[in-house]
């Protein structure tokens, strides 16, 4: 046996004779004694470890057989994906008409800015007749709407949209239909009809709260739009699954983000919206103090996500619908014209041609895209992250950026998976945190991500030397820290949580 080389280990914030583990490769996580982790890094048996505790290890990948190559494991799943032929994923560009102009828009290309073109019911026939001919074998049909802003087109939404639900419904297969939206044609009438199309996920954004908001993402005629769209969020919600929220933040207004969370809170939004941070396409220098750099942005990212819940394993899977690691999936515009990766739609970067026909012509750019394979990149092939992103954006590799996991520090790192592992433990308990609250009170995603006072930081070190409930309530009277019976009984448990291991 030998230790996976995808593993973590940190000590564990609430006591130092305690470790977190987490394994990228099988997204698990434990919190293990010191002797217990220094086993996991080197597979010792003279330290003795209960047989019953590594055949633990074991199941969560923290220990492997000593033949087993999980990057070979990784590099033949990722083949698989690549030519699984049960999938047919395809992105539908129907205009790249927008009806907003952004300020951080990167759809401002030459189409976009120049091209008022709707797609025609020529070019809807072609699109369907070509799907239809890729559907013996595949098993899920998945139809991605994007622009521009695709409600603009909504008649060939509409039109095209319904014959391709029916098509699956006649074959028998499972129909998967998302939109990116701007969300100001998003209607409560627009998102019942959406529904009925089979589009119940979406993707948005929003660039910070109202004034910020309202300074970058303007309408065309110079109007407002805070409002309207999160007022068509609110009343469209009952037609929806889902909504993957972006919000476009700098440094100077990163507390919009959280207000943004509080404001989805109060109108019962959240379990339906999940806000993330927006990855800026260019970071600043390190002296610039209102642009993110990599590593300031890789972390705030983490762990804006981790206050909705979100681990490591499903954060790298939030920020893109990438089809240039597919080989039959592909992106068709309203002009017939075809690409690999969103990134590249409206600039010329063409991966082919669709025919009036419904066949396809491919040009040396989607061979380029397709034969391309993250996992042999050296960088991405010695990466520990690996198993995470799978080389995250092929946009941002063409461009020399590095994946977000990859420009995180090793203190930003062990942070973000303490932080995890007891977010994980709290949900085995059943409980969010603390029941207490006001100035002094202890607010869990505070504690937990290492924000708090200086005055809490003493208390919470020095509380890891208690083993009794009397003893940590004095420490907090001590401190002036308020908590109730049952908090003090979290903090113990989460002080000495040999039986609480996850």
């Amino acid at each position: 046996m030998k230790p996976s080389r995808y593993n973590f280990v940190f000590p564990y914030q609430f006591n130092r004779d305690y470790s977190v583990v987490y394994n990228a490769f099988m997204d698990s996580a434990a919190i293990v004694t010191a002797r217990e982790a220094e086993f996991i890094r080197t597979c010792d048996r003279s330290l003795g470890i209960h047989y019953t505790k590594i055949d633990d290890f074991k199941n969560k990948g923290f220990i492997i057989d000593a033949n087993q190559n999980e990057l070979s494991i990784l590099k033949v799943e990722y083949l698989k994906s690549k030519f699984d032929t049960k999938l047919l994923s395809v992105v539908i560009v129907p205009t790249y008409q927008c009806n907003l102009d952004c300020a951080c828009c990167y759809e401002k290309l030459s189409y976009s800015m120049a091209d008022y073109t709707i797609m025609n019911e020529q070019v809807q026939d072609s699109i369907y007749n070509w799907i239809k001919s890729k559907l013996p074998g595949v098993e899920t049909l998945e139809i991605f709407w994007h622009g521009g802003e695709p409600l603009v087109a909504l008649d060939v939404v509409r039109r095209l949209g319904g014959m391709l639900k029916q098509l699956a419904e006649e074959h028998n297969i499972a129909f998967v239909s998302e939109m990116s939206t701007n969300g100001y044609l998003f209607t409560d009438s627009v998102a019942r009809e959406l529904k009925d199309l089979g589009i119940t996920r979406y993707k948005m954004s929003i660039d910070g709260c109202r004034e910020n908001h309202d300074d970058r993402k303007r309408h065309k005629d110079g109007s407002a739009t805070y409002d309207t769209i999160l007022g068509n969020i609110e009343k469209s919600i009952k037609y929806v699954d889902e909504i993957d929220l972006r919000i476009n933040v700098d440094k100077e207004d990163l507390g919009d983000a959280y207000k943004l969370m509080n404001i989805l809170e109060e109108k019962g939004l959240s379990d339906k919206v999940i806000p993330r941070l927006g990855k800026p396409r260019d970071f600043a220098a390190q002296r610039n103090d209102k642009h993110f750099t990599k590593e300031e942005f890789g972390c705030e990212a983490v762990y804006y996500s981790l206050r909705q819940g979100i681990g490591p394993k499903e954060f790298s899977r939030k920020d893109c619908f990438c089809l240039v690691n597919q080989l039959h999936s592909i992106i068709v515009d309203g002009h017939g014209t075809l690409f690999k990766c969103v990134s590249d739609t409206g600039d010329g970067q063409s991966s082919g041609k669709l025919k009036i026909d419904g066949t396809i012509e491919y040009n040396k750019n989607f061979y380029a895209h397709v034969i391309n394979n993250p996992l042999e990149n050296d960088g991405c092939e010695k990466c520990p992250y690996l198993p995470l992103c799978v080389g995250e954006c092929a946009f941002d590799r063409k461009e020399g950026n590095p994946c977000t996991f990859g420009s995180l520090t090793e203190q930003c790192w062990a942070q973000f998976i303490n932080a995890y592992v007891v977010k994980r433990l709290l949900n085995r308990l059943n409980t969010k945190g603390f029941s207490t609250s006001g100035d002094n009170g202890i607010n869990m995603d505070d504690l937990i991500m290492g924000k708090y006072s200086d005055q809490l930081n003493q208390f919470i070190n020095n509380a890891q030397s208690t083993d009794y409930i009397d003893d940590l309530a004095a420490l907090a009277e001590h401190y002036h820290i308020t908590l109730s019976d049952e908090d003090e009984k979290l903090l113990l448990q989460l002080i000495r949580p040999t039986e609480l291991a996850l």
